[in-house]
């Protein structure tokens, strides 16, 4: 979509839909800014609200005809009062105004935005807010289905219509927005990929034509080169399928002369493109959603792409397992011990627990570069699901800074993340008997927890590190105001926020 902010009336401008987002003032919509907006020549909207129950009550839409503007049709879409409003509730008004526009067949849209001062932050937040849900709410889902419905256009192109003194900040902001809405769709995109379409080595594919189309650089390993670096997480993991394990390195460099001295991420993406469990296979029922156990990779090939779009002044180093965890003949078994890059060894206990492997060597490879940060995402655990459900994700690692960073981060795109401890008792319990580790703590309780404490031996302790566990809000069963059901790219937009806050 295209998105512009212009300084035209919003009766005076053409387009197919007028959008007037409306306050709702006690228990009843505030309808002052549409007389004013429209210099007084609007219908009289009252009656024709009344009696389409319309509040102004957050989430809900009116379409009337108004034969007073130029676009014809006006959607009210309700914000709620206005000293409630935030972000997400910017974002999920344009996401429901975007599916109205689609069902409506409009093409070009136009948003009335609301007065200066009417809500809690500023031009810029707003159109990014608005943008962001806008291009999201749309994502595509059934592109392999042979009957997709006709006569239901995407709208092509949006205009925020706002006062002459407002629209540098507004552009800012939708310009922003738009690398932001990119980088996750382009995660969700890659999450909802069939397994037999979105191998290891299609994901490299794509992380590749990714790089090239933003101007990065990027390499691939293939099998005989993690031998040599003695990889035996990714080999383990991926020796149960025909479908070879890749390591995937893309780097972007910050602009400009002192693109050196800006600060350095690693970005390691669990990138499992499916799940059995292996050996210790997996119940049937849902197997099928262990096709989004690369999201992980997803949210940070996303991440990288929104930093090359908006030019962000860090450096950057994304480093992608890619395997499939597959129950053949020669898949790992539990009591086998595994050598890891690092050189410690790892006794599995468990073949479903094989997450943590492939990120431990994809740790110890981005960890040669000695970034300033480094970040994993990985849906790794569902005792991270049980803990915290599918609104926020789990954070833990060794660095409080980097960990309040990412949680204002998570508040600004609403990728919320919660920390949970990672203390001592849980590094104890992932020391093995047979070998240095095992893939497993002790029982079924803080299996988040072990899990990061069995990464945190691959994690220098003077490096700061996080590790976000995204298994539950990576993927959604019902479709939300700015998402379709499906992958959701969870992680892309948060990842980029903080290295954006953390490189200013």
């Amino acid at each position: 979509m295209r998105w512009t902010v212009a300084k035209t009336g919003a009766a005076e401008t053409a387009g197919d839909l007028l959008v007037f987002p409306v306050f709702q003032v006690k228990d009843k919509a505030d309808l002052s800014p549409i007389t004013s907006l429209t210099g007084g020549h609007g219908p009289d909207l009252g009656p024709i609200i009344k009696s389409g129950g319309f509040k102004g009550a957050e989430g809900s839409l009116l379409p009337v005809y108004c034969g007073g503007v130029k676009a014809g049709w006006t959607l009210l879409v309700g914000l709620g009062k206005s000293e409630d409003v935030g972000l997400e509730t910017i974002r999920k008004a344009a996401g429901h105004v975007a599916k109205q526009a689609r069902k409506m067949n409009a093409a070009q849209v136009l948003v009335a935005v609301p007065a200066t001062g009417a809500v809690a932050f500023d031009d810029e937040s707003f159109a990014r807010c608005w943008v962001e849900g806008g291009e999201m709410a749309l994502s595509p889902i059934g592109e392999m289905k042979t009957d997709k419905p006709k006569g239901k256009l995407t709208p092509s192109s949006w205009k925020l219509l706002a006062s002459a003194d407002r629209v540098a900040d507004m552009r800012r902001g939708a310009k922003e927005a738009e690398a932001y809405a990119a980088g996750c769709l382009f995660a969700r995109e890659l999450v909802n990929a069939p397994p037999n379409v979105l191998t290891p080595i299609a994901l490299a594919d794509r992380a590749k034509a990714m790089a090239k189309a933003e101007g990065l650089t990027c390499k691939v390993l293939t099998v005989p080169q993690r031998k040599k670096l003695n990889m035996g997480g990714i080999l383990g993991v991926g020796q149960g399928s025909r479908q070879d394990p890749r390591l995937i390195s893309i780097h972007y460099k910050a602009p400009g002369k002192n693109g050196k001295k800006a600060p350095s991420f690693a970005l390691v993406g669990k990138g499992i493109t499916f799940d059995t469990g292996g050996i210790s296979l997996k119940p049937g029922a849902n197997m099928d959603l262990m096709k989004t156990d690369m999201g992980g990779s997803a949210a940070v090939l996303g991440a990288v792409m929104i930093a090359a779009r908006l030019k962000l002044p860090v450096n950057i180093h994304v480093v992608v397992p890619a395997a499939e965890n597959m129950p053949d003949g020669l898949a790992i078994k539990p009591a086998d011990v595994l050598t890891m890059a690092n050189g410690k060894t790892v006794e599995v206990l468990n073949t479903d627990a094989e997450g943590r492997l492939v990120l431990a060597d994809g740790l110890w490879y981005a960890a040669q570069e000695k970034p300033d940060h480094i970040i994993d995402a990985a849906t790794l655990t569902g005792a991270c699901v049980i803990a915290l459900g599918t609104y926020f994700a789990g954070v833990m690692g060794n660095s409080g800074d980097l960990i309040d960073t990412l949680r204002q981060a998570g508040g600004e795109t609403h990728e919320r993340v919660w920390p949970l401890p990672l203390v001592d008792e849980y590094k104890d319990e992932v020391k093995g008997t047979w070998s240095d580790l095992k893939n497993l703590g002790n029982g079924r309780e803080a299996g988040a927890q072990t899990a990061a404490a069995f990464l945190a031996a691959f994690v220098d302790e003077d490096t700061s590190w996080a590790h976000v566990d995204i298994a539950g809000p990576a993927h959604t069963n019902a479709p939300q105001p700015t998402c379709p059901k499906g992958g959701t790219g969870f992680g892309a937009r948060l990842i980029a926020r903080t290295m954006q806050i953390l490189g200013s």
